[in-house]
């Protein structure tokens, strides 16, 4: 009996890891779907790498802890923790939920499902462009796109796709009809997305008029950037703005730590006694 697009899909999809890694590393922060409890600890799903995985309760010392534990983790619900041990003969794993700041939390979470939807669609074209595909046919094929670039860098990759679209299709190998199946799919749905900058200096004074003097380099650094800076923390003076994705060529070149204009004036500073150092300085594309 023959099996539809979507059914062969859906069957590949379910038992197709996202990364070239058959299993994740120590330390590493996955996504975990909690699955049931037991006497011994919580039975756990992480779904990036299509394996089963535990939480212990050994550490628990009381049933005060114990209850704390499952009132952290709620049967069901899938959270962001870190793994502590890995069996490689036998394939399992052990999982922990440590303390991490919601910030961090959401981004590991915003990152994992836009990987997530990327992987998909890399997986749904091919398997609806080869019916009778393997699941090893489908990680040849991974291998050979999706898997070529660094999985943490997913997002900085494919918001270029916007802005360098031939770089993502080079970095990608999105090539011929599949590969441009795939590159109308993600440029359709990935959002276009903002430049952001920063840039933070130090800047001291020794002369007599230090306030006077720092307002002609703040002044002239506003010139040259087209930006205010504002005063963080004396002396850190912070010019922070987003701008138009199309921007983000010109404003690279513009604050680039050697050859920007910005570098420039600070390597070059005219003024006696006064002192400017870069803290940071980046030019980035971000989700809007």
């Amino acid at each position: 009996m023959s099996v539809t697009k979507e059914e062969k899909y859906k069957q590949i999809i379910s038992s197709t890891r996202f990364y070239k890694k058959n299993l994740p590393d120590i330390n590493e922060f996955v996504q975990v779907y909690i699955k049931g409890y037991q006497d011994m600890g919580i039975d756990c799903f992480i779904n990036e790498y299509k394996s089963n995985a535990f939480m212990s309760f050994a550490d628990a010392s009381s049933s005060k802890k114990l209850r704390n534990i499952r009132k952290q983790v709620i049967k069901n619900r899938s959270y962001i923790l870190i793994i502590t041990k890995i069996n490689l003969e036998k394939g399992f794993i052990d999982v922990e939920k440590r303390s991490i700041d919601k910030e961090q939390e959401l981004e590991y979470t915003n990152l994992i499902n836009f990987y997530q939807k990327v992987f998909t669609f890399f997986v749904k074209a091919y398997v609806f462009s080869n019916i009778d595909c393997s699941q090893e046919d489908v990680y040849k094929f991974l291998d050979n796109t999706l898997w070529k670039q660094d999985s943490k860098k997913i997002k900085e990759n494919m918001y270029k796709i916007h802005t360098s679209p031939e770089l993502v299709k080079e970095q990608y190998n999105l090539y011929g009809d599949l590969g441009e199946s795939i590159f109308k799919n993600l440029i359709a749905t990935i959002p276009e997305p903002k430049c952001s900058v920063v840039l933070k200096l130090q800047i001291n004074s020794l002369a007599l008029d230090a306030v006077g003097d720092i307002k002609i380099a703040t002044d002239q650094l506003s010139e040259i950037t087209g930006k205010p800076f504002r005063v963080t923390s004396a002396p850190l003076y912070t010019c922070e703005f987003k701008s138009d994705y199309k921007d983000f060529d010109s404003l690279t070149e513009l604050f680039h730590p050697e050859r920007g204009e910005v570098a420039k004036y600070v390597n070059n500073i005219s003024m006696d006694n006064l002192y400017i150092k870069s803290v940071e300085s980046n030019v980035k594309l971000i989700e809007v």
